[in-house]
């Protein structure tokens, strides 16, 4: 049995639950893969100059962020990280939380530290860490 959308209605929906079933998952995941494609092109467009998140790229101006979420704070190998950021992060993982606060001002964070990139809106800080944590 084929239903057309305008037959589809909730009286029918328990009909039909494979149908139900499968429009919410697909609705799900096409509203996954447009918040990733948008996260993805906002990172490229204000982070990678600095940062990458492929696997194997080496650090640039700034670590690597794939798998950034839970990491210790300063602990990437192979990249050298200012003394204000050591100091100011000892001990800290990489929370969204702590993401949140760092890209809206890092200067805040970490006094001295050698990121100057700041954002001041919370939904595009929003947009970047959960594309971050999409690359984990």
């Amino acid at each position: 049995m084929v239903l057309t959308i305008s037959q589809f209605n909730m009286k029918n929906a328990w009909k039909q639950p494979c149908l139900v079933a499968v429009t919410l998952l697909v609705g799900v995941t096409a509203n996954s893969a447009i918040a990733q494609s948008i996260g993805e092109k906002t990172f490229k467009q204000q982070c990678a100059a600095c940062h990458a998140v492929a696997a194997d790229a080496p650090p640039g101006a700034g670590p690597n962020l794939r798998g950034i979420t839970g990491r210790d704070a300063g602990t990437l190998k192979g990249f050298a990280y200012s003394s204000e950021f050591k100091k100011a992060l000892a001990g800290k993982k990489w929370t969204t939380e702590l993401m949140q606060s760092w890209l809206e001002d890092p200067q805040d964070v970490a006094p001295g530290t050698y990121m100057m990139y700041k954002q001041g809106n919370e939904e595009i800080r929003k947009i970047i860490i959960d594309y971050l944590q999409s690359v984990n």
